[in-house]
């Protein structure tokens, strides 16, 4: 596979500067939430022992594409890096409402073949190549606008907390799968969405998104949420992988402060309030049925277009607590949240008290 920066199987993944220019090709917003996730994978290694159930993360990247035309027109390219279980079930949920694809990576390539009834139908075969045909040959570069890409926060993100935290594993765990998305899918299909993580809760499928965000002021504070990701989690929660919705929220509401704070300043963890919701069919309904607002263009991946989203209202969330709160505190709220238990709700004025009105944090 053709990559900017050469044959991917000639690329030394090991090579941190490199790793470096290929995640600096996304918004600084996307690398700064790569922070924001690694902390949340801390949180939710205690979600086991909280629970007292049969917890699974599987080992996958799930990438699910709205190819927008009449016959089959929802994809999902599951890349495992390893056939473990749950993994089958996973494949079979996803096939009642999309059709899956199953990738590897083998021998500095990636392959893939569609899935039925959780098994391989067929030989793997180069992905670009069923790319192209998917997509009945239309192909262009995927490019992000320079004006969402800030060198500064991308390099601190990087530097100051990413390539220590991954170390040797970096380019598996974070470099192959941007590659995924950036260079095999994104230039056939535009309308493309990650999946977070994904757990077997018992018998139960579960997504947990993970944002980093601020709320906004519409008759009380509300969280966005754009149309086409909430019409591809009503697709899943349709087939029975509900989705824990978890939000971050940043202290400072600014959309020029980037994720550092968490790592150099104590106080402001105290500040940084972690709520979240469980997006199931009837929840992604309500939401749907609400009227669309439209966000600016730095939004997007690309940062050259805005987005229609729908609002949340923060009263609408969960209380799981602070990011300076112990993590098993929080992973045993948060499995609260998903077994329905009654828990605290956000209340605007909680929101407001932790919001910081310093002045002297910029870009960072």
């Amino acid at each position: 596979m053709e990559t900017p920066w050469g044959e991917l199987g000639l690329l030394d993944l090991s090579d941190h500067e490199l790793a470096a220019e290929i995640l600096g090709a996304d918004k600084h917003q996307l690398v700064e939430g790569l922070v924001v996730e690694c902390l949340f994978d801390q949180i939710v290694a205690h979600v086991p022992a909280a629970s007292g159930r049969n917890v699974l993360a599987l080992d996958v990247d799930s990438v699910v594409v709205d190819t927008r035309r009449e016959h089959e027109r929802w994809l999902c390219f599951v890349w495992a890096r390893g056939m473990t279980a749950g993994l089958g079930r996973y494949l079979m949920a996803l096939e009642r409402c999309l059709v899956p694809y199953l990738v590897t990576y083998e021998n500095g390539e990636f392959m893939a073949t569609r899935v039925r009834a959780g098994r391989r139908e067929l030989a793997p075969r180069p992905l670009p190549e069923l790319m192209l045909e998917l997509s009945g040959g239309r192909v262009s570069p995927f490019r992000v606008q320079g004006s969402v890409k800030n060198r500064n926060r991308q390099r601190q993100a990087f530097w100051g907390f990413i390539s220590d935290y991954y170390q040797q594993r970096l380019g598996e765990r974070v470099v192959l799968a941007r590659l995924l998305i950036n260079c095999a899918i994104q230039p056939y299909f535009r309308s493309v969405w990650n999946l977070d993580r994904v757990f077997v809760v018992d018998d139960d499928l579960w997504l947990f998104e993970i944002k980093h965000k601020f709320p906004m002021e519409r008759n009380g504070l509300h969280f966005g949420i754009n149309d086409g990701e909430l019409g591809m989690l009503d697709l899943l929660a349709g087939a029975g992988i509900r989705c824990l919705h978890t939000i971050l929220v940043k202290p400072f509401w600014s959309k020029d402060v980037g994720s550092m704070y968490l790592l150099n300043d104590l106080h402001m963890r105290t500040q940084a309030a972690i709520i979240a919701t469980v997006l199931d069919r009837a929840a992604t309904a309500r939401v749907m049925g609400r009227r669309s607002g439209r966000s600016g263009a730095h939004t997007s991946i690309t940062g050259a277009t805005g987005l229609s989203f729908k609002s949340m209202a923060a009263t609408d969330f969960r209380v799981l607590g602070r990011l300076s709160d112990a993590p098993s505190e929080v992973a045993a709220k948060l499995f609260g949240v998903m077994a329905g238990e009654a828990s605290e709700g956000v209340r605007d004025t909680w929101l407001r008290s932790l919001a910081s009105q310093r002045a002297d944090h910029g870009a960072g």
